[in-house]
């Protein structure tokens, strides 16, 4: 599903090929998951859009919210939830304490700031103390308890990978990337850890100072090869990390394997999903995708969107195409004004105000 406000500012949505009106108002923001959205409406209520069904939550102006494929969660009064298309369930009280949501999973402290994690409808405490950093992937939890000890839950397993905070942690579905705290970065993958280089130094382009002495080393922000150009040293999505060594090499961990993608550093790239794209040394843009690398073209688009399989994108004349299981195909024939991408459906205007939808296959 794909929404659009009109000229008049009326809201509306494409689902399953028909238009429905939802709002005569603009809406405030809104946020769209494989088989939902979610939206703060003209007046700040929640509302929520599955199952060919508008439902209001009760719940006016949101501290925030977040819509997944599996939930919607939300902040309100001092509490979080959670909405799964049905019913909604309290989750925790928001305090100082850290916290942090995936598509189907989420981990929070209670009143007694036990901290624990919910998946598939069930709670199970982790901790009886406050943790000191918690970090969560679509499927999977990586957190620094109170004592320094360095954990992941996966699967309904909590498991000690290490007794020291690591330097950085970054999470996917069934992965996270870490610096331990002698350099080297791992990365746990469906239950095993993989080393995948030692960094001789560790550039934090945000402030790394904690009180905490088990956190004193942690980066809050992006961890970079070279300052000048600002290049994070690694980014972390699906059963894939793409990171650059410290010759500037350029490498892809996918499902267990390690590939050289180029020997020198991209220019720039990003993951979504299980999605890599990069601009390389020469220019030409490429898509790293279920383990194909592809030369998508020989130039850098101007705007990109990226999900589950898909990457959409402008030619040089501002005509929309996309790449979709290793082929690149026309999506518009005209040029267009703008487009966005949701799961497999493209939604673009040629002229103002005026939308089409096509999904890709």
């Amino acid at each position: 599903m794909l929404t659009y406000t009109d000229a008049q500012g009326d809201f509306y949505v494409s689902d399953s090929g028909r238009l429905v009106h939802l709002e005569h108002l603009r809406v405030r923001s809104v946020q769209h998951a494989a088989n939902s959205l979610a939206y703060v409406n003209n007046v700040g209520d929640l509302i929520y859009y599955g199952g060919h069904q508008q439902k209001r939550l009760d719940v006016s102006n949101p501290t925030f919210y977040r819509n997944t494929d599996y939930y919607l969660y939300y902040g309100n009064g001092g509490s979080f939830s959670l909405f799964d298309g049905n019913e909604r369930k309290y989750l925790g009280f928001i305090q100082n304490n850290p916290y942090c949501f995936g598509d189907s999973i989420a981990a929070m402290h209670d009143y007694a700031e036990f901290f624990y994690v919910y998946e598939a409808g069930q709670f199970m405490e982790l901790e009886q103390q406050p943790v000191l950093t918690a970090t969560a992937g679509d499927n999977i939890l990586a957190y620094v308890n109170h004592i320094g000890q360095f954990r992941i839950y996966f699967h309904g397993e909590q498991m000690d990978i290490d007794s020291y905070g690591p330097i950085m942690i970054q999470a996917g579905a069934n992965t996270v990337t870490f610096i331990d705290n002698y350099q080297f970065m791992k990365v746990f993958w469906n239950g095993q850890v993989y080393e995948l280089m030692n960094l001789p130094q560790i550039n934090c382009l945000s402030s790394n100072y904690s009180p905490n002495p088990y956190l004193s080393s942690y980066c809050n922000g992006p961890i970079v090869v070279d300052v000048q150009t600002e290049l994070p040293v690694c980014k972390t999505g699906d059963d894939l990390v793409a990171y650059v060594d410290d010759i500037g090499d350029f490498y892809v961990f996918y499902k267990g394997i390690i590939t050289a993608l180029e020997n020198q550093p991209p220019r720039q790239y990003e993951i979504i999903d299980n999605v890599l794209w990069y601009e390389d040394g020469n220019g030409f843009f490429k898509v790293f995708c279920n383990g194909e690398l592809a030369v998508v073209e020989t130039y850098m688009p101007k705007t990109i969107r990226a999900d589950k399989d898909i990457v959409a994108y402008t030619d040089l004349d501002n005509r929309l195409k996309a790449h979709y299981k290793g082929k690149t195909q026309a999506v518009s024939q005209n040029i267009i004004l703008q487009f966005d991408l949701n799961s497999t459906m493209v939604m673009y205007s040629e002229i103002p105000n005026k939308f089409k939808f096509q999904i890709i296959r």
